[in-house]
């Protein structure tokens, strides 16, 4: 398996994880998104070149104001803060169960700590579809603030 950036040669019309909102953000947006510079998209694929994406995650720029953190996160930062925001993270729903998404998400905290290293920010914050993935992202050690349950947040000196 590989991890690359997205790119045209990769079929996304195929991909399906069982969430429609994720599945339409690949296909419709995500290249967009990427040409325009606002985000990129990582996919995960099988080593046979067939262009086939087996799981992907998007990041991007952010600046989150200091009140989104969890609380013991707040000190010694100024209001506004700059991070790193994982947009999206999904698993074609056959391979789900298999780790993917942990992979993935460890390339994501990898890709961070290279940001932070060369133009700083705090951590990797994900907005959370729903409180079960909520729940997933709280396993690696995402927290969130009592007022903003689907906002989670990684410091990057994690």
């Amino acid at each position: 398996m590989q991890i690359q950036a997205l790119a045209g040669n990769h079929n996304r019309q195929a991909f399906d994880s069982g969430r429609q909102e994720l599945n339409d953000w690949l296909k419709k947006i995500a290249r967009q998104h990427q040409e325009k510079g606002l985000s990129k998209t990582y996919i995960a694929t099988d080593d046979d070149n067939s262009g086939v994406i087996l799981a992907y995650y998007a990041l991007t720029l952010s600046e989150i104001d200091n009140a989104h953190l969890p609380e013991s996160h707040r000190k010694n930062f100024p209001r506004r803060i700059p991070a790193v925001k994982l947009g999206r993270l999904a698993v074609h729903k056959d391979y789900q169960g298999k780790k993917l998404g942990e992979l993935l998400l460890v390339d994501a905290l990898m890709r961070t700590r290279r940001i932070y290293k060369e133009a700083g920010g705090i951590g990797l914050f994900v907005d959370a579809l729903d409180l079960h993935a909520a729940a997933y992202y709280r396993r690696f050690g995402f927290d969130a603030p009592p007022d903003h349950p689907l906002m989670l947040f990684l410091p990057v000196n994690y």
